[in-house]
């Protein structure tokens, strides 16, 4: 197999040719239908997860879509679709060569999906479907920037599906509402045993309001269980609280009321060997005070164990602080505060059963900068691991060769791993560039979901990429490139609705079935955003030389591990 010296982000590697390396991943496939733009529509698909059958037959994907904000509580002078809802469904029978955009799923009702979707797949038999997202009322008060997201978000829906005769079709739904006028519930995630109890888990970030203001704290880890395939559940079991301070004489007038605490968001799960229950999540930054938001620029990847079903779980733990993304946007991005979400997985081979795979990201070095400028400091993707159910953790790996301290960013990895014990990493890679041979064209004029501009002379040119450890996440081949064409986020057209909704969404979704892995993403190839999926080959290449140990300065302002 021939192999190639190039340079990619100032680092000299060996690559597959081009040849080879298209072979190992198949076509760039669409899965939404072709969109329009106002008064029709509303521009905008963005992926955010991916799962299927045992045998990667049947598939389905969910993304946000922005046909849903056309009318209704978001009031979108547009087209309305058949079915209320921003979070869209895509299945597909034959493998993923083929794919039927099913719209929103609706089963009556006032409240409709709102962003954020996940998915999983598992019941008595396997063969039912989860998927859970945000809410929104379909006639209520219209959105306003002063609603948390500014999206009416009233609760979580449930939704319960199975495919008969060759058709996805929603059976039941679930509204989950929050326990206080003042509360909201985000960032939810499902997860669902395969072995046939049916049991079935629910992360969330519970806000609670703080000092008379709706949804205003950084939010506490909370999960649910239900041991009937998600026909009832227990009450929510808490795993990390609530750290917001009101201070001694809180205030409601005081926008400086509760002023100290961290974010706590974007909770993921994933069952161990035998039968543990995995959370990890964003711990931080910290945020100073609520308006205006001034943060420290690290982040806590956060580490919760249950040993008994999702009844009790250890105390928190902080796997990696990490300088955070969320002041190192790519310039094309349009939301200004980028997630800094740690993505988990279980193998469950011979060799590696039960090992712990954490993946995240970092800047090169601390990040503070305003959100109308264009910063163009690298990023590099991590991976740890921990044989002892998360007791001790490995020192972290990079993902990928060394990035220059400007000009690449990558993020947003999504991690699964192959019943041979394979470890698959897809992410976001952008190069952060000048693209006109003028030094004075502001080439990229970015509008932001803030509602402020991000003008200067770099764009984002984003492609995704993927690679694999085949020895257990020690050392990982070289990068493949999954997209067959490059998207400028600066010239992808997208319609700007509230705060929550960002023109190439927020993160990757990927799902392995035996050893064929597939994932999602959010790509601009056709000039505006869609969501597109393909499949990765089995990696044939020996495993890269080690990788040096991370620095200190990628890794935040302490060691990553205990």
């Amino acid at each position: 197999m021939a192999l190639k010296k190039t340079t990619r982000g100032g680092a000299v590697f060996l690559l597959l040719a081009a040849a080879a390396a298209s072979a190992q991943v198949g076509p760039n496939i669409r899965m939404n239908a072709p969109q329009c733009p106002m008064p029709e529509g509303r521009l905008g698909r963005s992926p955010q997860a991916i799962v299927g059958d045992s045998t990667g037959t049947f598939l389905v994907a969910a993304w946000e879509t922005m046909q849903g904000t056309c009318a209704n509580s978001f009031g979108g002078e547009c087209k309305a679709p058949k079915t209320p809802g921003i979070s869209a469904i895509g299945y597909s029978t034959d493998g993923g060569k083929t794919w039927t955009d099913q719209g929103s799923p609706y089963l009556g009702g006032n409240a409709m999906t709102s962003g954020r979707p996940g998915l999983d797949r598992g019941g008595v038999d396997n063969q039912t479907y989860f998927l859970i997202s945000r809410a929104t009322y379909i006639n209520g008060p219209k959105w306003s920037d002063d609603t948390p997201g500014g999206s009416n978000q009233v609760g979580l829906l449930f939704y319960r599906g199975r495919f008969k005769d060759g058709v996805l079709t929603w059976t039941d739904q679930h509204l989950f509402e929050p326990r206080g006028p003042l509360a909201i519930l985000r960032s939810p995630s499902i997860l669902a045993a395969k072995d046939g109890s049916g049991r079935v888990w629910m992360a969330i970030c519970y806000v609670p309001g703080v000092c008379g203001r709706r949804g205003a704290s950084g939010g506490q880890i909370e999960v649910y269980s239900s041991p009937d395939e998600g026909k009832t559940w227990g009450p929510p079991v808490l795993v990390s609280p609530e750290e917001f301070t009101e201070g001694p004489k809180p205030d409601p007038a005081d926008m400086k009321c509760g002023d100290h605490g961290a974010i706590q968001i974007l909770p993921e799960m994933a069952l161990g060997s035998g039968g543990e229950l995995y959370v990890t999540w964003q711990h931080g930054p910290t945020l100073q005070h609520l308006n205006p938001i001034e943060l420290d620029h690290v982040t806590g990847m956060r580490f919760a164990r249950s040993l008994d079903g999702g009844r009790t779980f250890s105390a928190p733990k902080e796997l990696a602080l990490v300088n955070s993304m969320r002041e190192d946007p790519p310039v094309g991005y349009s939301k200004t505060t980028p997630n800094d979400m740690p993505r988990i997985a279980v193998a469950k081979d011979a060799r590696h059963r039960g090992r712990i795979y954490v993946a995240y990201t970092s800047a090169v070095r601390e990040v503070g900068a305003k959100d109308t400028l264009q910063v163009p400091d690298s990023s590099q993707i991590f991976l740890i691991h921990s044989d002892d159910k998360g007791t001790t953790w490995s020192p972290p790996v990079p993902v990928s060769p060394p990035v220059p301290p400007a000009g690449v960013k990558r993020l947003w990895p999504t991690l699964t791993v192959h019943d041979s014990g394979a470890v698959d990493i897809a992410y976001m890679e952008t190069l952060e560039k000048q693209v006109t041979p003028d030094p004075d064209d502001l080439e990229c004029k970015m509008m932001t979901v803030a509602g402020r501009r991000r003008d200067g002379k770099l764009s984002s040119l984003a492609d995704v990429y993927w690679v694999q450890s085949t020895d257990g996440g020690d050392h990982f081949g070289p990068p493949v490139r999954v997209t067959t064409a490059t998207s400028n986020w600066c010239k992808t057209a997208y319609d700007w609705v509230t705060t929550q909704f960002a023109n190439f969404g927020d993160i990757l979704g990927a799902f392995t079935a035996g050893e064929r892995t597939f994932a999602v993403w959010t790509d601009g190839r056709d000039g505006v955003p869609d969501a597109y999926v393909a499949e990765l080959g089995v990696s044939r290449t020996k495993p890269a030389k080690p990788a040096k140990p991370a620095k200190a300065s990628q890794q935040g302002k302490k060691p990553a591990l205990d």
